[in-house]
């Protein structure tokens, strides 16, 4: 029996369109067999409204001091694209952070999937990211999956609001608790640059079980824990980069000790227009948003919904 997938879009740096996945759905759906076509549902998480009216009330006050600076589309790409990462970090107590809000906008949207028709509870979940949306998926997998496997005598001590997310998940369905997670596609990932500060031993995938304070043994967050063999065997994180592309890296040297790890495969791709390929700046930004249309990345990620539907 084929299975009902659910594949979810999380934007990047800089993004001021609501329909920013729309060229990549269109050509995913082009690509799938039209008998299972479907079994997929799609749906977008649009992150940059918790942060991108600060930015503007921002350079608003700047103008107003200072008429004579530039509001152009450099500096606002620069200001959406360093504040946007800089927005999203995390703080103590992480209630009514920009890093919550954002994380919140994942958990509503997984949600509202959730409450779907009965016969597609608990599908299969692939993520999409494009730039920083790559390391919101992997840290809001990596939060929940560590937060739900915590028990109620560690969580007692921690604030409220991570009281009440802890009880949430212990409630929940497998599919809201990343337990069908079965297919991690990442774009243009610049995750790497949210690592430096870290010592190399604690940077590690979400391929890899967190450590646990009191040496119990924990479960990783990809691929889900509640997934059948057979998909199974077809898990897998694709990341795609282009050597154009100064934003997006290949992952296997960032994760040393898991470069053998076959679930997880740098894939790089042409995605520059080939307009801008001998213009400097155009050729990194038409290379950073290139991938949503790329021919490699369509197949190979309509391939990847395919096999997991079955």
């Amino acid at each position: 029996m084929p299975q009902y997938v659910a594949v979810v879009f999380v934007h990047g740096i800089s993004n001021r369109a609501i329909d920013f996945a729309s060229p990549m759905q269109r050509a995913l759906l082009s690509e799938l067999p039209n008998e299972k076509i479907g079994y997929v549902d799609f749906a977008s998480v649009e992150w940059a409204g918790k942060v991108r009216h600060l930015q503007s009330n921002f350079m608003s006050k700047v103008q107003g001091a200072y008429p004579d600076i530039v509001d152009n589309r450099l500096r606002r790409f620069l200001l959406g694209g360093l504040g946007d990462a800089a927005a999203y970090q995390k703080t103590r107590p992480p209630a009514n952070s920009s890093y919550s809000e954002i994380q919140t906008c994942i958990t509503d949207t997984l949600a509202r999937l959730d409450r779907d028709h009965e016969k597609k509870k608990n599908r299969p979940l692939i993520f999409i990211g494009h730039s920083l949306g790559c390391h919101i998926i992997s840290s809001y997998a990596w939060d929940l999956n560590k937060l739900k496997q915590r028990t109620q005598a560690d969580i007692q001590m921690e604030p409220l609001d991570i009281q009440q997310r802890w009880k949430e998940l212990q409630e929940a369905s497998k599919f809201r608790r990343l337990e069908t997670f079965a297919g991690f596609v990442t774009l243009g990932s610049n995750m790497p640059l949210f690592t430096f500060a870290f010592a190399r031993k604690d940077v590690r995938p979400i391929t890899s079980a967190p450590d646990d304070s009191c040496g119990r043994t924990l479960k990783a967050a990809f691929p889900g824990i509640a997934l059948d063999d057979r998909i199974l065997g077809h898990a897998r994180w694709l990341n795609f980069f282009s050597k154009r592309d100064i934003l997006g890296f290949p992952l296997k040297p960032l994760y040393e000790a898991f470069e053998m790890d076959p679930i997880l495969e740098d894939v790089c791709v042409k995605s520059e227009s080939l307009r801008t390929r001998f213009v400097p700046y155009w050729s990194f930004l038409s290379a950073h948003k290139g991938y949503w249309t790329n021919r490699t990345v369509i197949g190979r990620t309509a391939n990847l919904i395919s096999n997991i539907i079955g």
